[in-house]
């Protein structure tokens, strides 16, 4: 949950695109898990709702990684 937890427009635009050539592409939700028991929590969940997990460090890559396309 909150503030843990966010579906706003912004943030979910800024974790939706990097440093290149590709337009935005933002996830559904952005969360910032604060342990590395959340992550696997994280993790376990997505995959047993079959959900893909996009990861986002600093958004300075060049190759789109971080575009949420499905």
């Amino acid at each position: 949950g909150a503030p843990s937890v966010s579906t706003a427009t912004a943030v979910r635009e800024q974790h939706g695109h990097d440093e290149s050539m590709h337009p935005c592409a933002p996830p559904d939700v952005v969360v910032w898990p604060q342990a590395v028991g959340q992550v696997q929590e994280l993790a376990a969940l997505c995959h047993r709702c079959r959900v893909p997990m996009v990861p986002f460090g600093t958004g300075t890559g060049l190759e789109g990684g971080v575009n949420a396309v499905q």
